[in-house]
């Protein structure tokens, strides 16, 4: 139940860091456009990419060690 709930709670996070990503994307890819009004500058754009990029990375590190444990728990029941 547990390992479900933080399975749910990892996916949300990976979910979350992916669309940032899309909308930090389609920020810098605006950057070009010098009509586009009230857009963040590029360096906040690049700087949320990065951040992005790191909650998907441990979100992901959360997913790898709930099936890291599972699998030693099969391991110790079999």
């Amino acid at each position: 139940m547990y390992a479900s709930n933080g399975f749910n709670s990892a996916l949300s996070g990976v979910r979350a860091g992916m669309q940032s990503m899309q909308k930090h994307a389609s920020d810098i890819a605006g950057t070009v456009d010098v009509q586009v009004k009230n857009q963040p500058s590029l360096a906040e754009s690049l700087v949320g990419l990065k951040m992005s990029k790191l909650q998907v990375q441990a979100s992901m590190q959360v997913i790898k060690t709930l099936d890291e444990v599972i699998g030693t728990l099969l391991d110790v029941r079999a």
